[in-house]
Order: structure tokens, then sequence, then C-alpha cells
């Protein structure tokens, strides 16, 4: 696969179990989506099931804060389980990235999958709209826009590479930032579980649990909710 795709940037492509596509980042030496999953699978149930967004649709419009765009996936695999559903609301997408690179790549590569949704996002990519979607994205770094950021999502999906990787995105600021970002009612999703990553959630206002209904196999991701009060 790495000879009929070429090296985009830093970033090498590989097929992952399901037979989708992801990229393994030369830059942060960390690869989108686990190769075991599959990226199309890992977004499916971690993100787009695990976060109960699809049953809020139907109640009321919809506001998703995308932490961050990445390759697409978790919006591209929302926006095709939202098109197969009929009588939703309209969806609201703020999604934040900081490379450039990826948006680029989304937009030049047609062989991530899948292929309806990735071209609705496209379409969003360009103008903004389509039909009940809306998509605004900043491109910029996380840590700034959210000094600035004032609103309040029904759901966040927390997707950056790992606290290993990528620490200054996994602490207490960004966490009690999010708690000032979610409705007393949303919830966040991320495919982390470490019991560390969890206790600084709890010291920044949040319950954790875990992702349910994941395929046989799957480690388990974390679905965040809020305390009535920031614990002290």
């Amino acid at each position: 696969m790495a000879n009929l795709i070429p090296l985009s940037d830093d970033k090498k492509p590989f097929v992952t179990a399901d037979g989708s596509i992801s990229y393994y980042n030369l830059t942060y030496c960390e690869a989108y989506h686990a190769k075991s999953i599959g990226a199309y699978t890992e977004s499916l149930h971690k993100y787009v099931y695990a976060s109960g967004i699809l049953d809020l649709l139907y109640k009321r419009p919809v506001w998703l804060l995308d932490i961050c765009f990445g390759l697409g996936y978790n919006i591209a695999v929302l926006i095709n389980e939202y098109l197969k559903n009929a009588n939703l609301h309209k969806l609201n997408i703020l999604s934040i990235e900081k490379d450039p690179g990826t948006v680029e790549l989304v937009k030049k590569m047609h062989f991530l999958w899948p292929v309806n949704a990735y071209k609705i996002l496209r379409k969003l990519l360009d103008n903004g709209n389509y039909q009940d979607i809306s998509l605004n994205l900043i491109m910029d770094d996380l840590i700034y826009v959210l000094q600035y950021l004032d609103f309040q999502f029904d759901i966040i999906f927390f997707d950056p590479f790992s606290k290993h990787k990528n620490p200054e995105i996994w602490n207490t600021y960004v966490f009690k930032r999010l708690y000032s970002l979610l409705k007393y009612d949303g919830n966040i999703v991320t495919y982390a579980c470490s019991k560390k990553i969890r206790h600084e959630f709890h010291k920044s206002g949040f319950l954790s649990y875990n992702t349910e209904n994941l395929p046989s196999g799957f480690q388990k991701g974390t679905l965040l909710k809020k305390y009535p009060m920031l614990p002290e």
C-alpha cells in the first residue's frame, strides 16, 4: 500500500484491520488510529456510538466540539450515521486542528471511507454547510483557542495524540476548560482509559465511565460526565 499511496508531508499511510486507511505521523511518531482495530471501526464505536450523539439529535439540535480534527474520521463516520437516520435535528460542529497538512490530505485523498461521507466532509471544509450539517474548522493550537472559546457544547470528541506524545493537551488546565465548555448534561468521549488520565479528569470535575458496546477485543475508552459542581 505504501508503494501505491505516496508519503503525504510527514504522514505515512497504512491499512487498518477493517480495511480503512489511516496514517502514521512521523513528527509525533504515532499513528492516528490503532491498526489492530480499524480507523472506521474505532471512530464508530469510541466516538459516535459512545457519545450518544445520535440519540440526542432526535431530541434537539446538537453542538459538537471536535478535538482534534486529524484525518477527519470521527466527523466523517458521524456524518455517515447521521445520513442513515431520518428526522434528526441540525448537527453543528466546531473542530480544532493545528496541522494544515491533515486537512489538505483529507481534501485530496479520495480513498478514505465512508466514501460518500468524506465527499460531504470535503464540501463542509469548502463552504461550511451541507443540508442540516454545519462545520467550522479552527486552524490553531488548542491551548490558544481555549483561551478565547466561550460557548457550551452538548458533546466533545477528545482525540489528540497520546499523553506520551502530546503532553501539553493532557492536563487539568485543558480538562477544566472543557468542563466550562460542556453543558451540564453533556458528554465527553475519548479513546484514553488509563487510571492516571481518568484521575486528572476527576480532579477537573468529571465522572468517568467505560465506553459500552465495544466489539470483542477492543480496549475500553472513556465517557465523561460533569459533576454538579467542581470538587474541592
